[in-house]
């Protein structure tokens, strides 16, 4: 008998293998882009603790699920968790589920998941989307839902971090920092959790670049980490905006920004950022992790100092930007910072970008700064009958025939000064 009680307790001990994250914010955590027929069939290790009830698909509070689209809530689509999952799964090992626990409401302020200012916050705001959206989704209480339901899915796994989206109904508030602290703190108390094991992942709005009305707040996230040593701040650069509001990514968007929440996450773990051997892609998630091709050309003017970017389609279609994963050397041009200066003529040269991807594999991209390249293969096409190829001091070096032999670099064609990539061998 005593065997059996030992049995039966140990089954109800939470799975060591199963990676739980708590997802809160607003309209962004939530989801606002509609979810597409690549965005169908979610492995099943991806999993969703509900933390309402839905009617399509149905769903009981409480439960867990396949983590399929909509995650958050019955009105929420395409989010930041969605693609964290996906690249999570994918990238641990085959015994490792990993589930998240996600309150979010479109347009809540912050203090709607601090424990102490939200029934205050619920009761000046009645008639507000996301005070209407916490009383029929999360009883009236966003924070007392997310520690419910953190709780329950504690009997089944263990809590590995928290992911955060939200800034835009607190824009650019310099008290934003230290009310998330308290949040943060506050879920560690009432989950029984330590800082150190729990991780804090804040997103950055979208950016001016893309059409973000609410830019200004990333420099109060960056202000996070030292606020709270255990967070790490998820750039949002290159990532686009839905072209219909300024506050919310499109599809592809939110992708990137799910990716690298993952990312950051694996790193925190000493992991690698990288398809683990025994995962097996399902084709339209291989898409979205292939690139097809680099750009290799940054356009600059005279004695122009420029930042240094990667830029990469991937087979999907989608455009992003890779700067922060890549490292970036040259032989030529002196990097300070990440940046270059052209010349008085407006001439840099080249500098090449280090991107591993996904796969594991690595990416040697030959980047022209302040000239627009010219293929080696493209040499033959050239009208001017003068076949010589000379460099800077004049020096005769080769001809269009055997242009190929030549290292990449700055060269004189047809009287004009050139860069050319010869391809690898």
């Amino acid at each position: 008998m005593l065997t059996l009680g030992l049995t039966a307790a140990s089954a109800q001990e939470p799975n060591p293998n199963f990676y739980i994250y708590l997802c809160f914010g607003q309209s962004n955590m939530e989801g606002n882009a509609q979810w597409e027929t690549c965005d169908e069939g979610v492995n099943s290790r991806f999993r969703m603790f509900a933390t309402t009830n839905f009617s399509s698909p149905t769903r009981v509070l409480g439960n867990e699920y396949i983590a399929n689209c909509p995650i958050v809530s019955p009105v929420g689509k395409l989010g930041m968790s969605d693609y964290f999952g996906r690249t999570m799964v994918a990238a641990l090992p085959k015994d490792i589920k990993v589930g998240v626990v996600a309150v979010a409401m479109g347009g809540s302020p912050i203090e709607m998941f601090d424990k102490d200012k939200c029934e205050q916050k619920l009761a000046d705001n009645p008639n507000e989307w996301w005070a209407i959206l916490t009383r029929e989704q999360y009883g009236g209480n966003a924070y007392q839902r997310l520690v419910d339901i953190g709780k329950k899915a504690q009997q089944k796994g263990i809590i590995k971090g928290i992911l955060l989206h939200q800034g835009c109904s607190n824009n650019g508030d310099p008290n934003w920092p230290k009310n998330v602290k308290k949040i943060y703190n506050d879920l560690l108390t009432d989950l029984g959790l330590e800082a150190q094991d729990v991780p804090l992942f804040v997103g950055e709005t979208l950016r001016q670049d893309q059409g973000g009305a609410c830019y200004g707040h990333n420099t109060v996230v960056a202000k996070m980490p030292s606020t709270v040593p255990t967070s790490h701040v998820i750039h949002s650069n290159g990532c686009p905006g839905n072209g219909s509001d300024p506050w919310h990514f499109n599809a592809a968007g939110y992708r990137t920004m799910g990716k690298r929440y993952a990312y950051s996450a694996l790193h925190v773990m000493g992991r690698e950022a990288k398809m683990d051997s025994t995962f097996r892609m399902a084709s339209t998630l291989k898409k979205f992790f292939t690139v097809k091709n680099f750009d290799d050309h940054i356009d600059a003017g005279k004695r122009a100092t420029v930042t240094l970017q990667l830029w990469a389609t991937f087979n999907d279609g989608h455009r992003e930007d890779l700067t922060e994963e890549a490292t970036f050397s040259s032989e030529t041009l002196r990097i300070r910072s990440g940046k270059v200066t052209t010349d008085a003529q407006g001439y840099g040269g080249i500098v090449t970008a280090t991107y591993t991807d996904f796969f594991g594999t690595e990416h040697k991209v030959d980047i022209s700064v302040g000239l627009v390249d010219t293929p080696v293969s493209d040499l033959a096409a050239t009208p001017d009958t003068d076949d010589a190829i000379y460099d800077l001091r004049g020096m005769r070096v080769a001809t269009k025939a055997t242009a190929h032999r030549l290292p990449a670099g700055i060269y004189v064609v047809n009287h004009r000064k050139v860069l050319l990539t010869p391809n690898r061998r």
